[in-house]
């Protein structure tokens, strides 16, 4: 039970002292008075004052501060992009003449582009987790330039799905794949802009590995789910909702979710005109509704904040 409580603890800001001291865990015990549900419940009880605690903190954070959640997090997704689509893009060299040799025996190769994103991407990450602006600011321009080299010259203006991260798109269900053709051009862009608003500082180098490890998961999320891609949108949709709740207390959250509509809106406007994937104008109205909605409330709502 004291371990329960303890983990219950830790709803509570990093700074609360109810996450630093046994006090609050032996109190719970004692009102426990030894039964398991009675320990359950308060357990709850220092769930649900813990998170109160949060959003009483969040309030106190400014806008700079979400801009570092949305880059931090921005980052993770560029560098899972960038290793799935190493996984999807490697490939036998073409052949030489005079080997005689079948192309099974042949190295495997990368494409230059893929290895190029996948360095800058992790040079974001790096100089995110180091503190250090010149490195991540710079390796996130480098990255835009990649992802936007690809998106305005490579991909063919009447096909979006073409580029090299059309790999994403290969045997995959359908036309809704994200990330492919210019669709990353706009969280590259948010990315960058993120990247030199938000306040940098040296974090403790365990989150370095923790970084690529939820890249990696993501890169395997991406291969087993249907869809690649594509199921960001669900905790994405999941942030917005609880920006438009609670983006007026907390700040960081209401960046967060403007952030991610700016990403995911030029695949998700693209969907939503496409005939063949919503046919109903109703549906591509409800669409446009609430793209809207969840752009401009939490706007409304970091804008009301400036002015009080």
């Amino acid at each position: 039970m004291r371990e329960l409580l303890r983990f219950a603890c830790r709803a509570f800001p990093p700074e609360h002292r109810a996450r630093r001291s046994d006090e609050v865990v032996d109190t719970a015990l004692l009102a426990a008075q030894g039964s398991a549900w009675s320990a359950a419940r308060e357990a709850h009880s220092l769930v649900v004052a813990g998170l109160r605690q949060r959003l009483r903190a969040e309030s106190g954070r400014s806008l700079r501060d979400g801009f570092g959640l949305l880059a931090g997090a921005l980052a993770v997704v560029n560098l899972a992009v960038a290793l799935a689509g190493v996984a999807l893009g490697v490939h036998h060299p073409p052949l030489f003449l005079g080997f005689g040799l079948p192309a099974s025996w042949m190295p495997y190769a990368v494409d230059w582009w893929w290895i190029a994103f996948t360095v800058a991407a992790a040079g974001i990450v790096f100089g995110l987790v180091l503190g250090n602006r010149r490195l991540a600011l710079g390796a996130g321009i480098a990255n835009l330039g990649i992802v936007g080299y690809d998106a305005l010259f490579l991909v063919n203006g009447t096909d979006w799905y073409s580029g090299h991260l059309v790999v994403f798109s290969l045997g995959q269900p359908g036309p809704n794949v994200f990330p492919v053709g210019r669709y990353w051009l706009a969280a590259a862009i948010v990315l960058v802009l993120a990247t030199a608003a938000a306040p940098l500082r040296r974090l403790p180098l365990r989150r370095l590995p923790l970084a690529f490890v939820a890249a990696l998961l993501l890169v395997v999320l991406s291969r087993e789910i249907s869809g690649s891609f594509l199921f960001l949108l669900w905790p994405l949709t999941a942030t917005v909702v609880l920006a438009m709740v609670f983006g007026g207390l907390a700040p960081r959250l209401a960046v967060l979710a403007v952030g991610g509509v700016l990403v995911a809106l030029p695949s998700v406007v693209w969907y939503s005109i496409q005939a063949s994937v919503h046919p109903h104008p109703v549906v591509r109205g409800a669409v446009a509704a609430g793209l809207a909605v969840a752009l401009l409330l939490p706007l409304a709502q970091l804008t009301r904040r400036r002015l009080t």
